[in-house]
């Protein structure tokens, strides 16, 4: 019973994660901002770059590695997200 609530628990954050996917024209700074839960300047600072360069990508003038990065930065958040969810489905279940 408590697999099958990973389980969906899982599947409704990959679909979440479906339906966030909108078309480009979706500014990637700010996606990535809110995902992440932080500021422009603090994602210039994770990422070591100036918060100039973070305000003109948010402008729309992102190069391909700009946007690479970004995506995985995005990646990387709902993957541990996915891992706290599936850990703290393991210490229910101990229980």
């Amino acid at each position: 019973m408590g697999r099958k609530k990973t389980v969906k628990t899982i599947d409704e954050v990959l679909e979440n994660s479906k339906t966030d996917q909108q078309p480009q024209e979706e500014n990637l700074v700010k996606k990535t901002c809110r995902e992440l839960g932080i500021t422009q300047k603090e994602l210039a600072e994770r990422i070591g770059l100036n918060p100039r360069t973070i305000s003109v990508w948010g402008g729309g003038k992102i190069e391909q590695s700009g946007q690479v990065l970004l995506q995985a930065l995005i990646d990387q958040s709902r993957f541990y997200k996915i891992i706290d969810l599936i850990s703290l489905n393991s210490l229910i279940n101990r229980v």
